[in-house]
């Protein structure tokens, strides 16, 4: 009886360890990229595997609700870091509710100082916080946990044109590169194909929300995108995406989505592939 009721004891205990080992390797650590639509802006959530926050952006002074109601629905209530990729409007409009509303470990902008309402209101903001402004060059690293590093790509230098002070980097997860430009123009791109490695893009966040000042042929042969998105306002008066743009990353065979055609976009990385729950057009 004795031995009876050690064999089933181990092989109970063989079934439970077989149990932990499966459900282990479902648990795959996933990095997300929220898209958010602010209209003609930008603003983008990441969140790491480890549960790191970070929100690229702020969309413009109108977007504050769309951006809370989104961070409330995502259950984040601190970020650890934010990217404000330059001081235009349409990408920090919004910003100083979001460091006014939420826990903000850590901010990173260009070295400019603007005489707009919405830079002074954010410096505010940040001031009201007691919250340190860093900033980001060309070659700056941030290592946001053990899987993540993001490289800064641009600006080299300070110019009067704000998209050209764009910061632009690079998040590499395990296997899968992911590229956000804010606004940078072709001047910044060309910079960055001469200076860095960027052969294999797996997704590029397209700069400038579509315009034909960036997104040059050669800026993406060379860095060969998979998946391209795009964060532009439906009938913008400035007509983004130029269909140049479109042209180009047709060509190059990338599949490109656009927030003015689908809205809010999530998109999933296991660091081997890239995924999304939704069919987007």
């Amino acid at each position: 009886m004795v031995v009876v009721f050690i064999s089933k004891y181990y092989k109970f205990l063989l079934i439970i360890i077989i149990i932990a080992l499966f459900s282990g390797c479902d648990k795959k650590e996933i990095l997300s990229v929220h898209i958010i639509d602010v209209g003609q802006g930008d603003s983008i959530l990441i969140k790491t595997p480890s549960d790191k926050k970070i929100l690229i952006d702020g969309g413009n002074e109108d977007s504050e609700h769309i951006i809370k109601s989104y961070l409330r629905k995502e259950k984040v209530k601190s970020l650890d870091i934010i990217i404000a990729t330059h001081p235009d409007s349409d990408h920090i409009g919004s910003l100083d509710y979001v460091v006014d509303k939420f826990d903000v470990k850590s901010i990173y902008m260009p070295d400019q100082n603007p005489n707009s309402s919405s830079y002074k209101n954010l410096i505010k903001a940040c001031k009201n916080k007691n919250l340190d402004i860093n900033y980001l060059f060309k070659g700056d690293t941030l290592n946001v946990d053990e899987y993540i590093n993001l490289l800064v790509l641009s600006p080299s230098y300070i110019q009067q044109d704000n998209n050209l002070n764009s910061i632009v980097f690079n998040l590499n997860y395990k296997n899968k590169s992911f590229l956000f430009t804010g606004d940078c123009e072709e001047t910044n791109e060309i910079d960055i194909i001469n200076s860095f490695n960027l052969n294999d893009v797996d997704f590029l966040k397209v700069a400038h929300h579509g315009s034909s000042s960036s997104s040059t042929a050669e800026f993406i042969n060379k860095t060969s995108p998979d998946v391209a998105v795009i964060s532009c306002g439906y009938k913008n008066q400035y007509g983004h995406p130029h269909q140049s743009t479109l042209d180009t990353l047709e060509e190059n065979n990338v599949l490109t989505y656009r927030t003015d055609i689908n809205g809010d976009m999530v998109f999933y990385s296991d660091g081997s592939t890239i995924t999304t729950k939704h069919k987007y057009k």
